[in-house]
């Protein structure tokens, strides 16, 4: 390459855009035959990676209280049912990442079997990483609490919180999931798992407490029918007894039947009252996630990209070259 004289005030060696011109028309071969070369060896290389598949979904989660059956309280009002009116304690949609990478979801993930493509299933733990042991009931038991495991299984963990990523635009309000297997049909399946838990925790999240009082109402309701029932039976057993009795003490002891009667009776009908009202509460504050696109079974794997291999290895040596070529040149 022709260089201009050094300044000698500076030290700077000008070169013009007709010198690197020239260089490269006088070298253009080298170059080519440089890049051609490393771009084949990078495409070679890239059949030694291990080939990556990729599971993506979208859903639609609400973002208020009371998305799951709107009109209910509108319906328990015309039944003369108040369902009263509640500060919203919904779990906010931007949060559903955080659920995704939590490590109680990823133990969960590591130690349930997933199929292959071939048929067999597998755990996560040893598949990702063939010198882990799988969990025992023990740690699989310690998921709310404090977590212990070895190298190999929070080696494991974390090979698999690089592959589950979950992102929330804030514009539309899509949360977008991502899953990455050496195996398609498991990139699948834990995508399908994945949207399987974050559904039970949010709905358990919104309406655990709903529940428990639902389930609770349910066995209380079902003691005071008993009762109710059982005296009712008293009451007409002992007007039948002393259908033509007149005495006082008969009279004193069909006021008591009927009391206890009067009374079971009011109780059970408050009790499914405050069922059905519990039942509707719960029913209303029930989350919506709408599942926009259900993961799917890829044909086409995500990586390596033999191109971008092939193309970047090709940039690499024609870079070297030119090293070469102006290391050569200045000797």
């Amino acid at each position: 390459m022709n260089e201009s004289a050094p300044n000698p005030e500076s030290g700077i060696v000008e070169i013009s855009l007709s010198d690197i011109s020239a260089f490269f028309k006088r070298n253009w071969l080298i170059l080519l035959l440089a890049g051609l070369l490393f771009g084949g060896i990078g495409y070679g290389i890239s059949y030694l990676v291990p080939e990556e598949f990729e599971a993506t979904a979208k859903i639609l989660p609400e973002y208020g209280a009371g998305g799951g059956a709107g009109g209910l309280s509108d319906l328990a009002s015309l039944a003369g049912i108040s369902l009263g009116k509640t500060m919203s304690d919904a779990l906010r949609p931007d949060l559903y990442p955080s659920i995704l990478s939590s490590k109680p979801f990823l133990l969960k993930v590591l130690s349930t079997p997933f199929p292959l493509q071939n048929g067999k299933k597998v755990l996560l733990v040893t598949y990702l990483d063939e010198e882990a042991k799988p969990f025992t009931p023990q740690q699989l038991a310690q998921g709310d609490t404090l977590i212990t495991m070895s190298k190999e299984q929070e080696r494991a963990m974390k090979d698999l919180a690089d592959r589950i990523s979950a992102v929330a635009d804030k514009m539309n309000g899509i949360l977008s999931l991502r899953v990455e297997m050496p195996d398609p049909k498991l990139a699948a399946a834990c995508a399908t798992f994945s949207l399987s838990y974050l559904t039970e925790f949010v709905t358990e999240y919104r309406g655990g407490k709903k529940f428990e009082k639902v389930a609770f109402l349910r066995q209380q309701m079902a003691e005071a029918k008993n009762k109710y029932q059982r005296s009712e039976m008293a009451l007409n057993a002992y007007r039948d007894r002393n259908r033509n009795t007149y005495s006082n003490v008969a009279r004193v002891g069909e006021q008591r039947l009927q009391t206890e009667f009067m009374q079971a009776q009011t109780l059970y009908g408050q009790l499914t009252q405050q069922l059905e009202a519990a039942r509707l509460q719960a029913m209303e504050d029930a989350p919506v996630i709408k599942v926009l696109e259900p993961p799917m079974v890829s044909n086409w794997r995500s990586s390596p990209k033999r191109r971008n291999y092939a193309l970047g290895f090709a940039i690499l040596g024609g870079l070297a070259a030119i090293i070469f070529l102006l290391v050569r040149q200045k000797k």
